[in-house]
């Protein structure tokens, strides 16, 4: 079995994969703010630049790895017909091109067809998004060129589909190995093309996006725990019964993971086993894995309020892993059941299967799923009732006194914060650390605030998935341990 593996720009991973890999044949990447968009919003992508990603592709050429460069937006917002527009999307292929890229992966037949004729040096991939789950949809896109389908993930499972199109077709089959997307997501039309604009290059809407799909998700899984077992993962056991269909490779997420997160995903997949929690090794939320969301293209106060964002970011900072352990070895005979049931035509209520499953391998810590759930509960309510889009308030700050030691600090401090928020955030710094220093916002003090107090309410308004970092800088200034100390949590 071939793997195609996520790439995140670390050069690296590179280094990793040439010495430690066996078996991975390609990556997969785009650079931020691509003018096709892709499957991961700017704010979630790993960043990249024309010229890095130039290098990076090239390295990984001579390294003997075949590179395929993402052009798959599932929405061009009809300008791929203008002439501008399409002189952009073509600009930016020859640029694809140029980097020594052999691969491309798209959504739109369209785009396949104008690669066929107009660059037949590429091999073209279709993309997972065209949702290819039987055999009449990908003898369609064979037909029309197709080099490779990434089958959608409704067809992990069905064994009988994929026995039929591997026989009934030529090109290359991938599957993608560790998704935790829902089994036949309601949100899933919204949430794919929530996100191609959402990575779309020169967008009305400048990568901004409050992903409620990713949040409603989530709470289904958290809440649900057979529905987490549903998702069409393969685990690394099972990586031979694909191989034997005649699956040519696993496709092995996620583009947004650091490189020793993407090297654990790697090993598991080649060892063909994994003794560990296997929430790991699938796509959520876990502290350390992965590289921290680009909060400047969430961060618009002329488009939301900034507080309830602030709210959204925090809430991803948890690692799923702590709240639920799926113990790997538990779940041994569970892919037998597929190759003879046909989940498309059934009744999970009627079925039970996977819930049966999940209350024999599942583990749940209870209280931290409550405080996670309520969490989502309350957000969920401020997107319903519309607060995310409450005016931002503004704050006076005038007479609040700072000491020239805290103004320093909060000026260093301010490396962490989004251009767009900058103002915004040390307004709310300077008031936080008033009440923290038992200022009233009121009060005509002249004692003026210390570096402690700006230190500590800088910590409290990040959002936890970018703490880490502030943490090392705030080690570095001698000032953690004041924020450790008020927090309770010296040793965190």
């Amino acid at each position: 079995m071939k793997y195609s593996v996520a790439c995140n720009w670390d050069p690296a991973l590179l280094d990793r994969l040439s010495k430690e890999s066996a078996s991975v044949d390609s990556l997969f990447g785009q650079i931020t703010d691509d003018p096709f968009g892709g499957g991961r919003g700017s704010f979630l992508a790993p960043k990249g630049n024309r010229d890095e990603a130039a290098e990076f592709i090239a390295e990984a050429r001579r390294r003997g790895f075949h590179f395929n460069y993402l052009l798959n937006g599932a929405c061009q917002d009809n300008l791929e017909m203008t002439r501008e527009g399409n002189r952009i999307l073509f600009d930016h292929i020859e640029w694809v091109a140029s980097t020594g890229a052999d691969k491309v992966t798209v959504t739109l037949p369209i785009m396949l067809v104008w690669l066929k004729r107009h660059f037949p040096e590429f091999q073209v991939v279709v993309s997972s998004w065209a949702r290819v789950a039987n055999c009449k949809r990908a003898k369609y896109w064979e037909n029309i060129g197709a080099d490779e389908i990434i089958l959608g993930e409704y067809a992990t499972r069905d064994f009988a589909s994929l026995q039929a199109m591997r026989h009934a077709l030529n090109c290359r089959l991938e599957v993608i190995a560790n998704p935790s997307c829902l089994y036949m997501c309601y949100l899933d039309t919204n949430h794919i093309n929530m996100m191609s604009h959402a990575a779309q290059g020169g967008h009305v809407s400048g990568g901004f996006v409050v992903d409620h799909c990713q949040v409603y998700c989530q709470r289904l899984k958290l809440a649900q725990t057979d529905e987490l077992i549903k998702a069409r993962w393969v685990r690394p056991e099972d990586v031979g019964d694909y191989e034997e269909i005649g699956i040519n490779s696993l496709k092995l997420l996620e583009r947004f993971r650091n490189t020793e997160s993407l090297m654990q995903v790697v090993r598991a997949y080649e060892d063909r086993r994994f003794d560990g929690n296997f929430v790991e090794l699938l796509t959520l939320p876990r502290r350390n894995a992965y590289n921290p969301p680009n909060l400047e293209y969430l961060i618009k106060p002329d488009l939301v309020n900034i507080d309830v964002m602030l709210e959204m970011a925090d809430i991803f900072g948890y690692s799923f892993s702590d709240v639920m352990q799926i113990d790997n070895r538990a779940l041994d005979g569970f892919a037998e059941h597929f190759k003879t049931h046909d989940c498309y035509h059934s009744s999970c209520e009627e079925c039970g299967y996977c819930k049966r499953w999940a209350e024999k391998a599942v583990q749940v810590d209870e209280e931290k799923r409550q405080a996670i759930l309520d969490r989502f509960d309350r957000f969920i309510e401020a997107i319903i009732e519309r607060r995310t889009l409450a005016e931002n308030e503004p704050l006076d700050v005038s007479h609040i006194q700072v000491s020239p030691e805290a103004a320093s600090v909060l000026d260093s401090l301010m490396a962490f914060v989004p251009p767009p928020l900058a103002e915004i955030a040390r307004m709310k710094t300077i008031n936080g650390a008033a009440q923290i220093a038992g200022q009233h916002k009121n009060s005509k003090t002249d004692e003026a605030i210390g570096p402690e107090a700006i230190a500590h309410a800088f910590w409290l308004g990040t959002p936890e998935p970018s703490r880490d970092p502030l943490r090392q800088a705030l080690e570095q200034m001698g000032l953690w341990q004041h924020v450790a100390s008020a927090e309770g949590a010296q040793d965190r």
